[in-house]
């Protein structure tokens, strides 16, 4: 149902944006627009969390260092604060495009609230562990769950100013479970916010 409702908005909001450039005010134009493009990125995301609910990607194995690898690569390229540090040595079966958003999601949040992403990766017995410190503040400790809600923000950091709609760690979760990992958010004892991200690497 979600993703049917958001797919079929697309359209009106489409026809929405052709009519905007019709608006001669300066100042409405510009409110007019901003609107849009929130109503727009919910409509992406509300897509992309029902995909993250029942993604029909092929599963595959998956060297997680290479991934690892082009994922940070991508960020840094795009000018984000971003380093990655430790190998796995590890494969998982995976669906490649909706596990990279998993990671993505998390690493766009660090970056986004905590100004950097650290990510380590390790090889814990049977599994891949992934960690990405940011340099924020941390959340408070009831919030660490809270924040997996969709469309949950903190009022001090996930405000509409700050864009999103507080679908990204509720997709990226979803996507951990689907891949029987999990996802966990802890406030890192020298400062700031620690996702760790742990899957089953292949036997």
């Amino acid at each position: 149902m979600l993703a049917a409702i958001t797919h079929d908005l697309q359209t009106p909001l489409t026809r929405l944006r052709l009519r905007l450039e019709k608006i001669s005010d300066v100042e409405l134009h510009r409110k007019f627009a901003q609107d849009l493009a929130m109503m727009q990125t919910m409509v992406r995301e509300g897509l992309d969390l029902a995909r993250s609910m029942d993604s029909t990607e092929a599963m595959q194995k998956l060297d997680i260092d290479s991934l690892l690898d082009s994922i940070c690569a991508d960020a840094t390229d795009a000018r984000q604060d971003v380093t990655l540090a430790g190998r796995t040595g590890a494969s998982i079966k995976a669906q490649p495009n909706t596990l990279r958003r998993c990671i993505n999601n998390v690493l766009d949040n660090a970056v986004k609230y905590g100004h950097h992403a650290r990510v380590h990766a390790m090889r814990e017995g049977n599994d891949i562990v992934i960690k990405i410190r940011d340099g924020g503040q941390g959340i408070p400790a009831d919030q660490l769950e809270t924040v997996f809600d969709a469309f949950s923000r903190l009022e001090t950091s996930r405000s509409r100013e700050t864009g999103g709609t507080g679908l990204g760690l509720t997709i990226a979760r979803n996507i951990a479970e689907n891949h029987d990992g999990t996802l966990q958010l802890m406030n890192h004892p020298d400062g700031g916010l620690e996702a760790i991200l742990r899957l089953p690497a292949l036997r």
